[in-house]
């Protein structure tokens, strides 16, 4: 057993906290803005729920669902560059995405935005909070019973986040 002296412990304590501190300061600071506004997610419907990690039959949810009515602006959630334009379903190309890579302080972060229209160019840039597409309607692929949603997705040098924390509600 290692005994450490109270300056030791008093130190580490301390390194410890700023640490914490450090963290929580990141994630004050890297707030998005909610793609519909309000932050509403969607609940939970006849199709599933609006949920990171929600469960997908045999995977889950790699995102959030927006709950926002067909028509609707959809803003940027920081400020971003379009780097690419698609497809969410490869056997219906009547629903689109777009990609965007975050600028300035938010570089570090990539975003999938799915079930909208109007897009912008590759290329174009965008301010937080500022419109970037208007929400599809998801009822005609699914039904009424589904809330009409954009879903997100969001990643850090490639990898997937739960991008739940980072949204003002």
């Amino acid at each position: 057993m290692v005994h450490l002296s109270g300056h030791t412990r008093t130190k580490e304590k301390l390194i410890l906290g700023v640490l914490v501190f450090m963290i929580l300061a990141i994630f004050r600071i890297m707030k998005f803005f909610a793609l519909n506004g309000t932050g509403k997610i969607r609940l939970c419907d006849a199709w599933g729920c609006g949920h990171f990690n929600a469960p997908r039959g045999d995977h889950k949810h790699k995102g959030i669902d927006f709950d926002i009515p067909f028509g609707s602006v959809v803003y940027a959630p920081f400020p971003c560059k379009v780097v690419r334009l698609g497809f969410p379903y490869s056997d219906d190309t009547s629903y689109r995405l777009v990609e965007i890579q975050g600028t300035g302080n938010y570089s570090d972060y990539k975003a999938k935005i799915m079930y909208v229209k109007d897009l912008p160019s590759v290329g174009e840039t965008f301010k937080e909070g500022q419109k970037l597409c208007i929400a599809d309607d998801i009822t005609k692929r699914y039904s009424s019973t589904m809330t009409n949603h954009v879903h997100f997705e969001l990643y850090a040098k490639d990898e997937l986040l739960n991008p739940e924390p980072f949204f003002k509600v």
